[in-house]
């Protein structure tokens, strides 16, 4: 059964003592990313087109025209987001599955797979944009069938992009909903997060993704165990 509550409780207990090196790996990685979509911004505001035109009743409307290749650069923005969200994945895989002291080193191990980490976002946002162009809603349901690929290729580092989202589309058979409640769950911790001026995401984000990394675990042994995925699956 998927348990919102259980998943919750033992990421604290995961957590307890082990704070250090998930909040300093998120505030690097929001620093780093802050920087990056920073200077994407900067490009996107130095080649869009801005038209103003006035209308016979005195309104005067401004157009503010993206550049063609903003829709490639977002996509290379969630790609570079993935590199580090892997990275975050592989350490915190590290901590469910051991007791161990943390180190930092753990997360820059979880970098070294840096290649298919971008390859894998791209991959994800490809897809997910394309479904997008269907409707909203298809988007989102299909980001939440791949969501599961990114703790796939942590825990799975030399497993291959297609196979990971393959196998992420089985995981999520049947979850989807589940997995949309649990995200759920976190609204109201996200909007105190917020009114601290984004501070307490440093905090949050290792609680959710310890909360993640428990249900995909859940939905792992769980498509194991229906062999509807079998472990040679991952290799």
């Amino acid at each position: 059964m998927f348990e919102r509550k259980k998943f919750k409780s033992a990421a604290l207990a995961q957590l307890k003592g082990r704070w250090k090196i998930p909040v300093l790996a998120t505030l690097l990685t929001c620093a780093l990313l802050y920087i990056f979509a920073a200077a994407m911004f900067g490009h996107y505001l130095r080649d869009a087109n801005f038209i103003t035109s006035a209308h016979d009743n005195g309104k005067i409307f401004i157009q503010y025209n993206l550049p063609q290749s903003s829709r490639i650069l977002g996509m290379i923005l969630c790609a570079v987001t993935t590199i580090f969200t892997v990275a975050l994945l592989s350490v915190h895989n590290t901590m469910l599955k051991e007791s161990r002291k943390i180190y930092f080193s753990d997360f820059t191990n979880g970098l070294n797979q840096w290649w298919q980490s971008f390859r894998g976002g791209l991959w994800f946002c490809l897809w997910v944009f394309l479904w997008s162009l269907l409707f909203f809603i298809p988007g989102i349901v299909k980001a939440y069938s791949y969501s599961m690929m990114f703790f796939i290729m942590a825990e799975n580092p030399e497993i291959s992009v297609r196979k990971a989202m393959k196998i992420s589309k089985e995981l999520t058979r049947g979850y989807k909903g589940e997995l949309f409640a649990l995200n759920l769950s976190f609204l109201g911790w996200t909007i105190l997060a917020s009114i601290t001026g984004g501070i307490g995401f440093i905090w949050l984000v290792p609680y959710m993704l310890m909360t993640h990394t428990n249900a995909y675990q859940y939905l792992k042994q769980a498509a194991l165990d229906t062999n509807r995925i079998t472990l040679a699956d991952f290799e």
